[in-house]
C-alpha cells in the first residue's frame, strides 16, 4: 500500500478528475499563541484529488480540524502548491479578511502537520496541528 501512496503523490497532476485519495490521521492541535493551549486530540479522515494541475485535500472531522484547501485562485481565496519531492502541501488565504490555512504530508512516513487561522473564544488565532497517518 504504501508504494501505492508513494506513487500517487509522486504522480504528475496532469489527468482530469482523479480518484479521491483516502487516508485515516490523528492528529492533535495546539494554540501557539495561548502558552501551546493543547486542543483535543481526534481522528480525522483526509482526501485527496487532483483536476489538471489543481489539488483539492480536505479534512473531515471535528471542529476545529475539519478545513478545505485547494491550489485555485478565484475572488475569494488565493490557493498555491506547496508540493516539492519531500511533501505535498497546499497553502489558501482568504484574501478579503487575510486567514490562512496550511496543510503538509510527508512523502516518507505520512506526518501531516499543518495550521489554520480560527475563532477561539471570540478570538481569532492561529491552530498548529500534526498528527500520523495511515492507508485504509
Amino acid at each position: 500500500m504504501k508504494l501505492l501512496l508513494s506513487l500517487w503523490l509522486g504522480l504528475s497532476f496532469t489527468a482530469t478528475w482523479a480518484q479521491t485519495f483516502v487516508m485515516h490521521c490523528d492528529v492533535e492541535g495546539t494554540i501557539p499563541a495561548m502558552d501551546d493551549l493543547k486542543l483535543k486530540p481526534a481522528q480525522v479522515t483526509l482526501e485527496i484529488q487532483a483536476l489538471g494541475h489543481n489539488l483539492f485535500l480536505k479534512i473531515n472531522g471535528p471542529a476545529p480540524y475539519a478545513l478545505f484547501l485547494n491550489t485555485l485562485t478565484t475572488e475569494q481565496y488565493e490557493g498555491k502548491n506547496l508540493t516539492n519531492a519531500q511533501r505535498m502541501g497546499l497553502q489558501n488565504r482568504h484574501i478579503k479578511n487575510g486567514d490562512m490555512r496550511e496543510v503538509r504530508i510527508t512523502r516518507q512516513g505520512l506526518e501531516l502537520s499543518g495550521y489554520s487561522d480560527i475563532e477561539y473564544r471570540r478570538k481569532k488565532v492561529r491552530m498548529a496541528f500534526e498528527g500520523t497517518c495511515h492507508t485504509p
